[in-house]
């Protein structure tokens, strides 16, 4: 798919149309604006303030982790909310072949195209980590949380890394997609609500709509060294903040202090 971030977020926005269209007739479809462009169902209690970027790190220092040692770094289930499990990757996992990056089938979009780096694993949106990793875990009620970290040669490279995520979320407050069956989606992204973590971090939230249902997103990119990772959490209602919060420590010193 075009844009990378529906892996995560837009699945649960299927997930709940097909649940409403099995359950209910035409004549109570979800409305839609004169132009076609789906009317989001609003999630009492949740803000969307502007996203102020933070500080780019300037002293980041440590020796980049390989893909074994990332791979112990990744949370487990004990870390997260109860009832989660991890969703198996296709590849790594089952052994499956990856599958082809495109399909005559497939009609994903995203408009402008640079905002499909938005929510895309940290590897994807800044190319030349020495090794990557990226997990995803499910929960009730069209709920998960994901993580990926990316480990870099030094400091400065993690540093840049870090600001030209910052530069995509803010360049991409708002921005429309298609999913793979070319359903119309909408994203809305401001500030997130979380305090720093590691040696520097960043949060945001996603309000992501599509045909007249919402899901929140709330994302925490944080540096550890010359290690990023990214966790977010994806609901119809936020997550506590202090459960996010939680996990983004967890992770950062994980990546501190990566299991021999």
């Amino acid at each position: 798919m075009d844009i990378v971030m529906s892996r995560r977020v837009v699945a649960g926005l299927g997930a709940v149309a097909v649940l409403f269209v099995g359950g209910c007739g035409s004549e109570t479809s979800s409305p839609t604006a004169p132009d076609s462009t789906p009317v989001s169902t609003p999630v009492p209690g949740v803000a969307l303030a502007p996203f102020s970027a933070a500080p780019v790190p300037t002293a980041l220092t440590g020796t980049p982790l390989d893909k074994v040692a990332l791979a112990q770094t990744v949370l487990t289930l004990s870390e997260l909310p109860a009832d989660f499990d991890i969703v198996p990757d296709p590849v790594e996992d089952l052994g499956l072949a990856p599958a082809p990056a495109t399909s005559e089938s497939d009609k994903s979009s995203t408009d402008p195209a640079a905002c499909a780096a938005v929510l895309a694993p940290i590897a994807t949106q800044v190319p030349g980590s020495v090794s990557s990793i990226s997990k995803m875990f499910t929960g009730p009620d069209f709920t998960s949380i994901d993580q990926d970290s990316a480990s870099f040669a030094d400091g400065a490279a993690a540093a840049a890394a870090f600001e030209t995520m910052q530069q995509t979320v803010t360049s991409c407050s708002q921005f429309t997609g298609t999913d793979a069956d070319g359903i119309n989606i909408t994203y809305q992204v401001g500030a997130g609500y979380q305090p720093t973590v590691g040696d520097a971090s960043f949060s945001y939230r996603i309000m992501t709509a599509s045909e007249g249902f919402t899901l929140v997103a709330d994302v925490v990119v944080a540096a550890a060294g010359s290690n990023l990772t990214q966790i977010s959490a994806t609901a119809p209602t936020p997550i506590a903040p202090e459960v996010l919060g939680s996990m983004a420590g967890t992770a950062v010193e994980r990546l501190r202090t990566p299991a021999a």
